[in-house]
């Protein structure tokens, strides 16, 4: 009885602990890094980058956009 009661409490912790640490992780994940580490500078580089292809890919539609309109 008591190996049985020893193996349900290993599980609750188990499964206790797991969920703790995945809600802590997507409770974290949404902060932004503080400027002027290296995470800060890489997420700021790949959001920049993506402005740029966009607004290139923008640009390009409204001059097709345009090009068949007249």
């Amino acid at each position: 009885m008591n190996a049985l009661f020893n193996i349900i409490k290993i599980a609750t912790y188990t499964i206790v602990s797991m969920t703790v640490r995945k809600g802590w992780n997507w409770l974290t994940a949404d902060v932004d890094p503080i400027p002027g580490t290296q995470e800060f500078d890489d997420e700021y580089h790949q959001i920049k980058e993506k402005y740029v292809r966009l607004t290139k890919k923008k640009e390009e539609y409204d001059h097709e956009t345009y090009r068949k309109n007249r």
